[in-house]
């Protein structure tokens, strides 16, 4: 070692010296064995970080200069060496102070000057020739330069007053620096990471992400004193994501904040495809152009039209439609690009067009006298805008879509209305109103007898009526004989003879109500005439008749020989007169009818058995 190195040293030592007294070095070395072994964590790592340097001189090894943040913390990175001669020491006491000699580090804190009381501490262990000095709660006066002593028992002291330490103070950390791959593709993970350089190693910043993933941070040392820290976030992008800034904030000293992003770029197939028209209206038989717009990175290379039944209709993105109509079918778009294809929903095209289709809407019926409300609609492009409503014969009933009939009656006349837009207008067909009224019977109804009665019973009503006829027993129906209608006039006729009932009621009923007629049927001196006509001619055919069979019968009797009849001795008797003969002696006329259980039918005329089977059975069904 040269004579003014030791010459320097000493001339330290004795102003280090002659500002403690002993008692204050007590508390020095209490203080001192506190820090070594809070900052024991950061020895082996500085240590192994700082260059080897020559163990066989006084050197020491420091920057130049190092970055701190105001208010946080500065490390200062220092590592030295001694000749050492091949022993061992164990005792060191190491020094930092500025130029001045004012005391910044001292194992025995009484020694440091006020200014850097509780803000300094030895991160190194002086047994590894680690000298390395932490400054807590920065100032922009703690700028140096700073120097280093190291005291050996048994050995030496030595400042190495060549090798200062300035510090740089900033009042703001710097950005940090984002990186993620240039394109990205929607729904791909990808990872990006946030670079921010420090100054405290135990105090290092805490990063927040603008997107949700996976982070993990992880720290390493950078020449000059500077720290950095990286954070790491996994993430998947999305279409939204495209253009957006992936941003990186870094809180430090828990008061400064400092941010830093990347624009993100995203591929993606197309979205949002759809149908641009234009003109966006178009009158009936018209044209216009369709083009097919949609969101994608990169752009839509390719385009198709299709129709409603899957029909292509073109290859462009721009396509003509000629002469179309209210019909004309929906049309959609499909887009393509690299990353895929989307296709729009179907479009109607917005024809313009006069009404169509103009109908009057109404309830299905409505009863008599009372009021109802009328709608008319139609199918048009614009919508009808304006509207009339018009008798059969011409006269104006109204100019609103709607239009109200008071007090209806049954037979109210036929109406229709007009439809009108920008494009044109058109009528309804005539509308009837359907009103519903109770049964009523006409004056025509009646009864007539010629020869046979007919009675009529002319019923009007809405809905048509049931009609029920009844005699003068009115638990017994008589069904009508025909039955015809026209319109609400329905006809019920009942037919009948001799047997009808000479009192007749038509009983009508629907919906609405009911009422009836009585009808007095006529007595016809015809019928009568007949009746007695055919009377008297059943009883002359019944006399003849008669009269027919006696004569016949007689006349046979007359004709039959004498017949012999044995007797039971076998005898031969002789009859004297015929059997028929002796009826008509002893005989009347209502004998003819008189029947004996005994004997057939036949002996109704006096006659024995023998002698109806000798007769023709034939002469008695004779002709009269």
């Amino acid at each position: 070692m040269s004579c003014n190195g030791l010459l320097q040293s000493k001339q330290t030592d004795d102003i280090i010296e002659s500002k403690f007294t002993q008692q204050q070095q007590k508390v020095l070395n209490f203080n001192r064995k506190m820090e070594i072994f809070w900052n024991s964590l950061f020895t082996l790592f500085l240590w192994l970080r700082v260059p080897s340097i020559s163990a066989n001189q006084w050197s020491a090894k420091v920057p130049k200069s190092v970055v701190g943040l105001a208010g946080s913390c500065v490390v200062i990175p220092c590592n030295f060496s001694y000749p050492s001669d091949g022993k061992t020491y164990t005792e060191f006491t190491g020094i930092w102070y500025t130029e001045n000699y004012d005391i910044v580090y001292h194992k025995e804190t009484s020694k440091i000057i006020q200014k850097f009381k509780d803000r300094t501490s030895l991160l190194g262990d002086l047994h590894n020739k680690n000298c390395t000095l932490k400054i807590s709660s920065l100032q922009h006066s703690d700028k140096g330069p700073f120097m280093f002593r190291i005291e050996i028992k048994d050995l030496n002291m030595y400042t190495y007053g060549d090798m200062k330490v300035s510090v740089n103070v900033k009042d703001a950390p710097e950005q940090p620096t984002v990186s993620v791959t240039e394109e990205v593709t929607s729904g791909t993970q990808v990872t990006a990471t946030c670079v921010v350089t420090h100054s405290c190693p135990s105090d290092p910043p805490r990063f927040t992400w603008s997107h949700n993933g996976n982070s993990m941070s992880q720290s390493q040392e950078q020449d000059a004193g500077q720290w950095t820290l990286t954070s790491s976030l996994t993430f998947t992008p999305s279409r939204e994501d495209h253009n957006k800034r992936l941003i990186c904030s870094a809180e430090i000293t828990g008061e400064k904040k400092v941010t830093g992003y990347k624009t993100l770029k995203v591929k993606y197939p197309p979205y949002n495809v759809s149908v641009v028209i234009n003109p966006q209206e178009v009158k009936e038989h018209g044209s216009l152009d369709v083009t097919c717009n949609s969101d994608s990175n990169p752009p839509a290379q390719s385009y198709q039209w299709f129709s409603l039944n899957g029909a292509i209709l073109a290859n462009t993105q721009t396509h003509r439609l000629e002469k179309v109509s209210r019909y004309t079918e929906a049309i959609s778009c499909t887009a393509k690009n690299t990353e895929g294809e989307s296709s729009s929903s179907p479009q109607k095209i917005n024809v313009l067009y006069p009404p169509h289709n103009v109908n009057v809407v109404s309830k299905p019926s409505v009863k008599e006298n009372s009021s109802v409300e009328v709608t008319c609609t139609s199918d048009s492009n614009p919508r009808a805008d304006k509207y009339q409503w018009f008798s059969l014969n011409g006269t104006s009933l109204g100019n609103e879509q709607n239009y109200t009939l008071e007090r209806v009656y049954r037979h109210f006349e036929a109406i229709y209305c007009t439809a009108i837009n920008r494009e044109g207008k058109n009528n309804s067909s005539p509308w009837k109103l359907n009103v519903l009224y109770p049964p009523e019977i006409k004056n025509g109804s009646s009864c007539k007898s010629e020869i046979s009665t007919v009675c009529e019973c002319i019923v009007d009503s809405n809905p048509p009526s049931e009609v029920k006829w009844f005699g003068p027993d009115s638990s017994r129906t008589l069904p009508s004989s025909s039955i015809h209608q026209n319109k609400s006039i329905t006809i019920f006729t009942i037919e009948g003879g001799l047997s009808f009932p000479k009192t007749l009621h038509c009983y009508a009923t629907n919906s609405e109500g009911n009422t009836s007629i009585t009808f007095q049927i006529p007595q016809n001196g015809v019928i009568l005439y007949l009746a007695v006509a055919v009377s008297v001619i059943v009883v002359i055919l019944m006399a003849i008749l008669v009269c027919v069979v006696r004569r016949h019968c007689g006349r046979r009797a007359t004709q039959q020989p004498k017949m012999s009849i044995k007797n039971e001795h076998n005898e031969l008797k002789t009859t004297p007169k015929s059997c028929l003969e002796n009826e008509e002696e002893k005989g009347s006329d209502t004998d003819i009818y008189t029947n004996s259980v005994d004997q057939p039918v036949y002996d109704n005329f006096g006659c024995d058995e023998q002698q109806l089977e000798d007769m023709d059975e034939n002469a008695v069904y004779a002709n009269m």
